[in-house]
């Protein structure tokens, strides 16, 4: 490189003699020997695929199984670098012969990552969800590994407590996010299940994360738009997991590209009950429908048909009805009043007659 001199690592030398050291039982050793292998996983991944493949001597017993035992080692200083170095390794790229991730996970690495995951010191809890998070970024297979273990609960616990460092927070956002954007329909169902709207929900305030939580709480209503189109009875409905007014409210973000998505992924799966002004999902009919007549989205709860022209003219109709009833009924009436009081009239005339021929036959 324009004449300086280049040193180049021969792997074949360095990792016999680090092997060997990292299955002594002296702390400050294995401290230091898991450090050196974590700069070795921070390189080419040709070191590291010499590192995953490294076998003991006189044991079955892989590098990367004998990592992931450090990871419960009693001293701090043991368990951070070999944390590192699983995380070096998790978050390396694949090569065409291996996925490195895999070869972690089988090693048994993510029940150990779970437990480090409330861990006391806040360094290790921080590189334990940013390695919980970057195998959650990987196959559906991987990330059913992370579900399994039990950490999301506490991983969305973490996220969701402010008294928790923030970059530890922000880490344990990232596994959520992850396991949402990449995970299979029925993985986002369970994630959906255990809370994740609400961490989404948070990441959507931080202007670094807000277009990522947008990806993934539309993951979640389309899951849940597929759940309601295959199933009359939905265990979720999407109105009652996605807060449907700060999505509304996120159009009107500074951010022209977040203002875009929200504006989009608002009209794809969220309606404005015309009458009563509430929001519901587009897809679950239960809640709300279009109707026709009206052009309008109205809800469950409110009856729009007394707007309609048939219901108006059906009333109009009735209403007619009764007035002409209660004019038929008063003319009857009248009439029937009318005789009594000429039959009246009539009596008292014959009555005053025999009045007269009394008094003339008297005289």
């Amino acid at each position: 490189n324009n004449g300086a001199s280049s040193l180049v690592l021969d792997i074949s030398i360095v990792l016999p003699a680090l092997q060997r050291l990292l299955w002594t039982h002296d702390a400050d050793v294995l401290s230091h020997t898991c450090w050196a292998l974590s700069h070795l996983c921070d390189g080419p991944s040709i070191y590291i695929s010499a590192v995953v493949i490294s076998t003991h001597t006189t044991t079955t017993t892989t590098i990367p199984q004998r990592l992931v035992e450090l990871l419960l080692h009693p001293s701090w200083r043991v368990t951070k670098p070999a944390l590192r170095t699983i995380g070096n390794i998790v978050c390396a790229e694949c090569t065409s012969t291996m996925d490195f991730t895999e070869i972690m996970i089988q090693g048994g690495a993510v029940p150990k990552l779970k437990t480090l995951v409330t861990h006391s010191n806040r360094e290790i809890q921080k590189e334990a969800c940013w390695t919980l998070s970057n195998i959650a970024a990987g196959t559906i297979s991987q990330i059913q590994s992370v579900m399994d273990s039990g950490a999301i609960p506490l991983l969305i616990a973490l996220a969701s407590d402010v008294t928790v460092d923030h970059e530890v927070r922000s880490e344990a956002c990232w596994v959520v996010l992850n396991a949402t954007s990449c995970g299979s329909d029925a993985q986002v169902q369970k994630l959906t299940e255990d809370g994740c709207v609400q961490v989404l929900g948070l990441l959507l305030k931080e202007a670094s994360m807000v277009m990522m939580a947008l990806e993934g709480l539309e993951r979640v209503l389309q899951v849940e738009e597929a759940a309601s189109a295959s199933s009359t009875s939905s265990s979720v409905h999407v109105g009652s997991v996605v807060n449907a007014s700060l999505m509304e409210s996120l159009e009107q973000h500074k951010n022209l590209a977040v203002s875009k998505r929200a504006t989009r992924i608002w009209k794809q799966h969220f309606v404005c009950c015309a009458l009563c002004r509430q929001y519901f999902s587009r897809h679950c009919p239960s809640e709300a429908r279009f109707c026709n007549e009206c052009k309008c989205h109205v809800c469950s709860s409110c009856k729009c048909e007394i707007y309609h022209l048939s219901y108006q003219e059906e009333l109009w109709k009735t209403h007619t009805d009764v007035s002409s009833s209660n004019n038929a009924a008063s003319s009857t009436a009248q009439g029937i009043h009318t005789n009594a009081s000429n039959n009246k009239k009539s009596k008292k005339k014959k009555q005053k007659k025999k009045e007269k021929k009394k008094q003339t036959a008297t005289k």
